[in-house]
């Protein structure tokens, strides 16, 4: 397993970059702020709108041929590798596309343009606002993101995103791990999880008794999971701001 963990105004920032590929188990300690309170923020289709992303992948790919079948086919191979890590990226999925008799590297060209200047184009319309507002409460903002440490790092910070959080950790297996060691120092009640997955959320928050989730709604799954789950969710990340600060209002 690889995580990518970020941490600004650390010991191991050097020429400015506050990046740095590092093991959880040696290091997380020292990365864990001491304050208590903190929100715990995902990225894909919570900040950032994924399945517009995609999409646009499909139109810059699709210039050269490749079906709509053919994407989404190698999309789910390139997402996950046999032992069930997440290796999503645009060198994965230009590879698989290849096999199917593309040229690897026009692929990798074509959607690589979707992963430059642009990719701010694809926050949700009131992410940095959200943001923004929830760093007024004065608590520590954890970024959280599940999927190939290297991609999601290029998303977050090609998004303009990466400046709003005081840590930042991308994990390809399981969130599961981060929080367990964030948790030995922290107690869950005084986090806020905002999320998007349900069931992800409610093996969480089954895990760790007393955290506050939240989720954004997201057009990936279905409504009536959302429902059902008994966590509070939001279309749009104005409510959940709301929500949060009228929760907090009650403290």
């Amino acid at each position: 397993m690889m995580e990518l963990v970020i941490c600004k105004n650390f010991c191991l920032i050097e020429c400015g970059i506050d990046c740095k590929l590092i093991s959880l188990y040696n290091y997380l300690f020292c990365l864990i702020c001491l304050q208590k309170n903190m929100f715990i923020i995902d990225f894909d289709d919570t900040l950032f709108d994924t399945q517009s992303f995609k999409v646009a992948r499909l139109g810059a790919v699709k210039e050269l041929g490749v079906s709509d079948d053919v994407y989404l086919e190698t999309y789910r191979e390139a997402r996950n590798s046999s032992d069930g890590l997440f290796t999503y990226s645009d060198l994965r999925h230009a590879e698989m596309i290849s096999r199917r008799g593309f040229d690897k590297d026009e692929i990798l060209a074509h959607l690589q343009t979707t992963t430059g200047e642009d990719l701010k184009d694809f926050l949700f319309p009131t992410t940095c606002e959200f943001l923004n507002g929830l760093k007024k409460y004065n608590e520590t903002m954890v970024l959280l993101s599940l999927g190939d440490p290297a991609f999601q790092d290029l998303k977050v910070r090609g998004s303009c995103i990466d400046k709003h959080f005081d840590r930042m950790f991308m994990v390809d297996k399981t969130k599961e791990e981060v929080l367990n060691k964030l948790f030995e120092k922290n107690n869950p009640k005084n986090v806020w999880f905002i999320n998007d997955k349900v069931q992800e959320t409610l093996d969480l928050v089954k895990k760790f008794k007393g955290m506050n989730a939240v989720l954004r709604r997201s057009l990936n799954i279905d409504l009536h999971e959302y429902d059902s789950s008994g966590l509070p969710f939001f279309e749009t990340l104005d409510e959940i701001e709301i929500y949060i600060r009228d929760k907090k209002e009650t403290l």
